[in-house]
Formats: structure tokens, sequence, C-alpha cells
């Protein structure tokens, strides 16, 4: 393999330029926000200080709750107003008018800041009348005032900002990065934030490390049949990453990813949509060092302080390095667009943009998780160090890119080197696309070729499943539980057989057991 994609790297150099991102944004122009009431939160602040060469200056201290939920009055008395000063007294920004009168900054040094776990992640809605007595509420959001912490302070210096109901976002859609936008009002707000400190820890350490050598590996993107727009974003987003030369896999059904499903080498996940972590990640999941993972759902991030409850905080636990999420109902068309998410980081932008430039509404219920500043994707023409362990993927992104203007060349390539060096995951991969062009033939094909060259019993498994879910796409039941029932006897003693189980009892679902009769009463 290794000659394989010293080729393919040479020829790449030669008919590609690197990929054009936004401009990186200064350490000096990024503070740090910790809770001096909170140890952990002190370690935490200066490790990511040390990480990113911020000057110790750019780090904040405040006295806050320890409680993740603040009331809107304790936001504004302990945090919003003492960090107000702090930006006076260290002229980090003019304040002046808008041609509406709002006052606000207009000019600003810092474009970024980071919370650390034990600065508050919410508040709580303030009690009241949500419309004036007598009146029906127009829309939900009429009088819903609680909101992200983060999403409230990325409009620090505007004044008299109303609480109820989100503001429109400036930056979204923005294609330029924020060193380019020219808005100065505008205060992009990250957090590092999870179970426990040695995660937070962790999610910085990889962001460091990915950016060495770039994030490589598979995307799993698990539909819901919820809403169409939800369904949508994450269907866009899978082709982005089949483009990208991704082996690419898409989950179709209602339900999630089943328990032990053999997830590989993930490095993108995007999901929706339960209410608590399930399937892969009930146990574990196979997330990439430095991956992104986001379960789309209304309150994936209600806490993200527990490895278990909602989606944040167990994906992070489980080796993502990055997510996005809400702290409270955002509803759908005020959340993050999750295909343009992945499309600016795959472009270069940084965690933090890509998060502000895919949603609509600030002051309102997102939250941004992982190192603000994390560049997941800056070596996709190429670059960076060679890690073992990322050789095949990086081989079929090289692929993909010189053979970016001929789709039969490309897929000659890989089907040409799959056989030579017999690498099951060129084939299938192979699958997995014309799996996404419905060329039904074909991608049987790759799945059993792909099987036979796997050593390993879960990705042998892998392939099964991938011919299993399209006899059930078809509408095959009786072929499908055929195959799962092989499957059972084939893959007896191996963990991702709960998965099978988990299969055979959605599409043929176990009759009730009898009702039972209450005892007659004693006589």
């Amino acid at each position: 393999m290794k000659t394989i994609l010293s080729a393919l790297l040479s020829a790449l150099a030669s008919v590609t330029p690197a990929i054009a991102a936004p401009e990186p944004i200064p350490a000096d122009q990024v503070a740090i926000l910790y809770n001096s009431a909170e140890p952990e939160s002190k370690v935490l602040a200066e490790t990511y200080a040390k990480a990113r060469s911020i000057p110790a200056a750019n780090v904040i201290a405040l006295p806050l709750s320890k409680n993740e939920e603040i009331s809107r009055d304790e936001f504004t008395t302990s945090l919003l107003t003492p960090l107000r000063d702090t930006f006076d007294k260290k002229q980090w920004w003019t304040m002046g008018k808008a041609q509406d009168g709002t006052v606000l900054s207009t000019s600003s040094r810092i474009k970024v800041l980071v919370t650390m776990r034990g600065v508050p992640l919410k508040i709580a809605r303030r009690a009241g009348p949500a419309v004036p007595p007598g009146q029906s509420p127009k829309s939900p959001l009429d009088g819903a005032n609680e909101a992200s912490v983060d999403a409230e302070l990325a409009l620090l210096s505007v004044r008299d900002l109303p609480i109820d109901g989100p503001a429109r976002n400036p930056f979204f859609e923005n294609k330029t990065g924020i060193m380019q936008a020219n808005m100065p009002f505008l205060l992009l707000v990250g957090r590092i934030d999870g179970p426990d400190l040695a995660t937070c820890q962790r999610m910085i350490q990889d962001a460091i490390d990915t950016e060495i050598t770039g994030l490589w590996g598979r995307a799993y993107y698990d539909l819901s049949e919820f809403h169409p727009d939800g369904d949508k974003w994450i269907r866009s987003a899978s082709l982005t990453a089949l483009d990208y030369g991704f082996p690419t896999e898409v989950h179709p059904w209602k339900e999630t990813y089943p328990l032990n499903y053999p997830m590989r080498d993930a490095a993108l996940y995007f999901g929706w949509y339960e209410w608590t972590a399930c399937g892969p990640f009930t146990r574990g999941g196979s997330l990439r060092k430095g991956s992104v993972a986001v379960h789309l759902h209304s309150f994936s991030a209600s806490t993200v302080r527990s490895h278990s409850a909602n989606w944040c905080g167990p994906l992070l636990s489980r080796g993502a390095a990055a997510s996005v999420g809400n702290v409270y109902e955002p509803y759908l068309h005020l959340t993050h667009q999750l295909d343009a998410f992945q499309k600016a980081l795959l472009t270069g932008s940084s965690l933090v943009e890509a998060a502000y430039s895919s949603i609509p509404a600030l002051s309102w219920q997102s939250v941004v998780l992982g190192d603000p500043l994390y560049r997941p994707f800056l070596h996709l023409d190429g670059t960076g160090e060679k890690s073992p362990g990322d050789k095949v993927y990086r081989a079929l992104r090289v692929a993909r890119k010189i053979h970016e203007l001929s789709d039969s060349k490309y897929l000659a390539e890989i089907d040409r080197i799959g056989r030579e060096k017999k690498n099951p995951i060129f084939l299938e991969n192979l699958g997995l696309i014309y799996l996404s062009r419905k060329e039904e033939a074909l991608a049987k094909l790759y799945f059993k070729e792909a099987k036979q060259l796997y050593t390993e019993p879960a990705d042998r498994l892998h392939c099964d499943l991938h011919l299993i879910g399209m006899e059930r796409s078809a509408g095959r039941k009786n072929e499908a539980l055929s195959a799962l029932s092989s499957a059972a006897i084939d893959y007896a003693g191996i963990p991702e057989l709960e998965a099978v189980r988990t299969i055979v009892n959605i599409i043929d679902p176990p009759a009730p057991p009898p009702a039972q009769l209450p005892a007659p009463p004693k006589k």
C-alpha cells in the first residue's frame, strides 16, 4: 500500500493546489473564561492556553455557580456584566452605535471566547406570562427566554438585547471566516466541556494531534424519518463525504444503528433522533481520534457532564473530539444545518467557524463542544504527517481528487488497487458507492468480495449487514431474515452479534406474550 499511496500523492501534487481554507484565528485574539470556584476549571484553562499559546492576559477568571443551569438574573449579575466589565478594562473593544441606535462594539480585538468546563451551560426560563393577558401565543417562541450561556455570550457587546426568542445570526452561511467577516460585535463562543476533566483534556490533545496528521477514516450517517429537513441535511452530508472519498455508510431506517453495530474507524458521525446515546455508542463504538460526532436532538446537550445522559456527553466520552448540540428545545429550523456544518469543516474552517456559519440563530439554544480552533481537515490535499492507520483512507481521498473530473477513472482506479492489493476497504468502499447509486448488483459484488478478504469476524459481519440491509430496503423480508439466521450461526460468540438480534426483532417482532388472567379471589 505504501508505494501506491506515494504514487498517488505525487500525482496529486502535480495537478491540484492546497485547499483554500479561511484565515487562521491568531492566538492573541482568543480569550478563555473559567470558573474560579472550580479548581478543575482553572486546570483546564491553563491546559488549553498552553496548548494553543494563548496569552495569560487573555485568560479570565470569574466566581460562578457550580451548576450547569442558572437563572437569568444570576447569568446577568455573575457572568454577563462582569465579563463586559473585563472587556472594557482590558480595552478589548471600542463601543459605539449601529445605524438603528443599538449600542455595540464597533471594533474588537477578541474574535473567539472559549468557555471551560465549570462555567454554567444554560439559563433557565424566567417565570412569567409568555404573552399578554387575554392573547394567545403566535408561535412556540413567544416568551421563550431560556437559552444557552454560550449562545447569549456570542452577542456580549450588544446592549439591551431582548431576552425572548432567538436573534438572527449574521455569520450564518459565511464562507470567508471570522477574520475577514467584519463583524466586531460578534464573538464566536466555543466550549471545552464534558463528563469529566480527563475527557476535556483528551479532547484538547486530540485536536492538536489530529491537526498534524489530518482526520481520516469513515463516515456514518443515521437517518430518522422524523422530519424531512433533518433527513435532507444528513443525506446531503453523506453525499458530500462520498464525493470527498470517504467510505460512507447511510443507515436509512427510522431506528438508529443497533446495539454493538460493527462501526469501524468512524471519523464522522451524524445521526438523529433519539433521546439518549444508543446503538454502537451504548458501550463504546469506534470513533477515531479527532472524530466529529453529532446526534441531532432537541436536548442533546441538556447536560454535558454525564457519560450516559443525552448525546453530547456520551459521544465525547466515547472518544469524539468535537460535537454540537442544544441545551433546550431549539426547533429544527433554528439548529445546526449539519450538511453545511460538515462542508465548512471539510473546506478548512475551524470548529467554531463551521458551527456558527451553519446555524441561523444566536441568543438561543446551541452549544459548540471541543477546541473551537480545531481544524480537522487541513490535510485533505495530501499534506500532513503520515500515520500508518490512515494510509488506506488517504489513498482513497487522493484517488478521488486526482480523478475528480472523471468518475469512471476514479472507480476504475480504486477497483484496480483493491484487487491488486487485495484491500477489502477499497472494495467495500466501491460497494458503498454503488449502493448510494442504487446499482444493486455491483454493490453486492463488491461487498461479497470485501467480505472474503477481511480477516476479522466483525468486519466480515459488517459486509453481511450491508447485504442484509439491501434485502430489507427492497422489501425482501424473508431473504433478510434467512441471511440474519445464517449470520447468527457464523458469528456466534462475538459481541457484534447483538446487532443481528436487534435487527431480527425489528424486522420480525416477536409475538406479545399471552395475556395473563388475574387469579380468582380467594374465598
